[in-house]
């Protein structure tokens, strides 16, 4: 079976280490992987991934474009591997320039951190973020969920898609990091939601794990590895330790995301 990792961090080589290590210090988790392309496609390769969707975050508007271009890039010179995401910073001055760059430049989606760049999921700016990006048919990839801070609570994110919902949002994390209970009551009835797997297996049992899966109907989930706060080896490894069905299995590790990705304006 082939697996598709709808989640990995990639950063340039001289920055890898040090930007990796700043998502351990932030987390209080040791990281597993050092953040280099080359690391990422190697261990993905034992791990049967096919296909990486790989994005980095600008943690202040002005580091938004140089990011942009690394993704872009990185994607244009590997397309048969990697699938990428730009990002944006709503407090930019010129986003839907940038948004405009984003697609020309063949990123198919756009990533944020809310808890990184400090804006809340549900903020006007934000919520102009979502609309601008709708308008453009490109989805959202969004951290969301730390019972530590206010701004990627999921019930923000559900209040901005009932606000957009012509948009569409892969709510990372099953929804909700270190709040999926919540995460899924707020999420899974919104017909414009997505969740990946990442970053969640760690701490739920597999039983958990499958029944909150189960709340999205297993057709709007996405296998994703975190990358390199995880090591894609353990994270399949985790993921076939659920208890699920042989089509649930195959539809999360990657037949979920290629649909999602036909069903993308191109």
């Amino acid at each position: 079976m082939d697996y598709i990792d709808t989640h990995a961090h990639i950063y340039p080589d001289a920055i890898a280490l040090k930007a990796s290590q700043s998502i351990a210090d932030f987390y209080h988790i040791p990281v597993k992987e050092d953040g280099r392309l080359e690391t990422l496609l190697a261990r993905g390769q034992q791990a049967g991934i096919v296909r990486h969707l790989v994005h980095s975050v600008g943690i202040t508007p002005d580091r938004v474009p140089g990011i942009n271009d690394y993704l872009m890039r990185t994607a244009a010179a590997h397309p048969d591997r990697l699938v990428g995401f730009g990002t944006l910073h709503p407090d930019m001055a010129n986003m839907r320039a940038e948004i405009g760059r984003i697609r020309a430049g063949g990123l198919r989606g756009v990533k944020v951190h809310p808890d990184f760049q400090r804006f809340c999921l549900d903020s006007d700016a934000a919520l102009a973020m979502l609309r601008a990006l709708a308008e453009e048919g490109l989805p959202l990839l969004a951290h969301t969920g730390d019972s530590r801070y206010p701004y990627s609570e999921p019930a923000r994110m559900a209040r901005a898609l009932k606000a957009v919902p012509e948009a569409k949002a892969i709510c990372a994390h099953l929804g909700g990091w270190s709040v999926w209970d919540d995460a899924w009551k707020q999420l899974a009835d919104l017909p414009n939601v997505w969740v990946d797997t990442c970053s969640s297996l760690y701490a739920l049992t597999p039983e958990e794990a499958a029944a909150i899966i189960r709340h999205y109907d297993g057709a709007r989930v996405f296998f994703g590895t975190d990358y390199p706060m995880w090591d894609p080896v353990e994270e399949r490894a985790r993921f076939d330790a659920l208890p699920l069905t042989e089509a649930e299995r195959e539809n999360i590790a990657h037949r979920n995301f290629e649909r999602f990705l036909e069903g993308l304006a191109s």
